[in-house]
């Protein structure tokens, strides 16, 4: 009778350790895969965070360019100011 006790047991025990070795692969698996998910996102993040520091730059720079454009044509309209090589014409019907 001792010795059904120990191979029930010992029976009960090799099913719980395998499924134990099952749910410990599982676990690891699911790890693995998060950290290789969160080193992928953090790359993604890097690459979208340069994306605005030069879009950013870009934008900068396209507004210094529209100061420049503005200050040259409230010149050229004000002023008549002339670029050197261009010629002038001048409507005279409008006077």
């Amino acid at each position: 009778m001792g010795m059904n006790i120990r191979k029930k047991f010992s029976s009960q025990a090799t099913v719980l350790g395998i499924f134990l070795v099952f749910v410990v692969c599982s676990l690891a698996t699911g790890v693995l895969f998060q950290v290789t998910k969160v080193k992928e996102y953090k790359k993604e993040i890097a690459s979208i965070n340069k994306q605005i520091e030069d879009t950013k730059a870009e934008i900068a720079k396209l507004e210094k360019e529209k100061i420049s454009h503005d200050l040259e044509a409230s010149a050229r309209s004000r002023l008549n100011m002339v670029k050197p090589g261009e010629i002038i014409y001048v409507d005279i019907k409008r006077r």
